[in-house]
């Protein structure tokens, strides 16, 4: 146990991983403090967004009609994953079954659309941990830091297998929401106005949080001051010199143009969004055996493929910070970032008593 929760690939580089777009609603979570730029993705500063997308699958022959909706704009790769998943499910249920996608937000933010899949009044979405540990607290030990090795890593344990069916049990239990597809991956990373070379180049800086606990106390382990800031206001607190950085994904930073006012990215990956595409549970169970066969089928086919996409995708953005912006990267030592973080991570899982579940999942 102890070699999976505190050094077990510390001094072993930590392979990018970036947005995964996956199948149904792709939403950021505030609740986790980890994923509150997916709702901006596409957006510049100053908040304009791409036109809403809606992907209607109609064939005049189906006999379910579904909806998905996603706050991402619908340029943006998780939008665009959610229409390839539409797309699929009406291709591998030969047309009986009709998936209507709406995106940039236009049913709903973040908060809203979580409580309507709950609700049924949306059909499918996707969420990240932090909204589920407001009915299983136990979900709290998904947000810690480096959960995951390397790219390896990550699809072995989301593509391969039923390695989270305990979690996806908890999901169908409470609040009954039934686990369709995983999405992965945003490579996050450490973006300042100071150059960070180790983790003692953070002590008594002031680092900006979502507000989670599991975020403010991952900043204090590393002796940075942190402070809770929305996303939306980024950018001015550090060109202000309310904060000397952010911890987010490159794909946020460069649509929210942080590289105008901070001149570093420390590349710690230190964390690897896991994330979980949801149906409500009695919509899914409503449906036929071949029709949910269709479903899985297609998230078979849409998940490890904009998985991929992701990954190709990480470098392209790395380039675009260095050239557009000017972004000078840095690569500081990872193994006391990881000591403190599994540190954390133990805590918590020792907690919510599931230190053993970790082991068998992750390890």
């Amino acid at each position: 146990m102890k070699n999976y929760f505190t050094n077990s690939f510390a001094g072993r580089s930590i392979q990018g991983l970036f947005i995964v777009g996956a199948g149904a609603m792709l939403v950021g979570c505030n609740g986790d403090g980890n994923n509150d730029e997916e709702a901006s993705a596409g957006q510049n500063n100053n908040g304009n967004q791409a036109a809403n997308n809606e992907s209607n699958n109609e064939t005049g022959d189906a006999e379910v009609s579904l909806v998905a909706a996603t706050i991402n704009p619908g340029d943006a790769l998780l939008a665009q994953a959610l229409t390839a998943f539409a797309e699929e499910i009406n291709e591998e249920s030969n047309g009986e079954i009709e998936v209507t996608v709406h995106t940039g937000g236009q049913v709903g933010d973040a908060s809203s659309l979580y409580q309507s899949v709950i609700s049924g009044d949306i059909d499918i979405i996707y969420s990240d941990s932090g909204w589920f540990a407001e009915h299983e607290p136990v979900f709290d030990v998904l947000a810690t830091n480096y959960l995951f090795e390397d790219q390896e890593h990550f699809e072995t344990v989301v593509n391969e297998g039923d390695s989270l069916s305990y979690f996806e049990d908890l999901l169908r239990e409470n609040p009954g929401l039934e686990t369709v597809m995983y999405a992965g991956g945003l490579e996050r990373n450490i973006i300042s106005t100071f150059p960070i070379e180790s983790h003692e180049d953070l002590q008594g800086e002031d680092m900006r949080s979502g507000g989670s606990a599991t975020e403010m106390e991952w900043w204090r382990s590393l002796g940075a001051n942190p402070t809770t800031i929305d996303f939306n206001e980024v950018y001015t607190a550090i060109q202000t010199g309310v904060v000397d950085g952010s911890q987010n994904s490159l794909d946020a930073m460069i649509e929210q143009r942080f590289g105008e006012v901070a001149d570093y990215v420390a590349r710690t990956q230190h964390n690897l969004t896991l994330g979980f595409v949801v149906m409500n549970g009695e919509r899914f169970e409503e449906l036929d055996e071949e029709h949910k066969e269709a479903i899985s089928r297609a998230s078979e086919t849409v998940q490890p493929e904009y998985i991929q996409m992701a990954f190709e995708q990480a470098e392209e953005d790395m380039e675009t910070l260095e050239t557009e912006f000017d972004i000078t990267f840095t690569n500081p030592d990872r193994e006391a970032f990881i000591e403190i973080s599994r540190e954390q991570m133990h805590e918590i899982a020792e907690e919510h008593g599931v230190v053993d579940e970790m082991e068998e999942i992750f390890n």
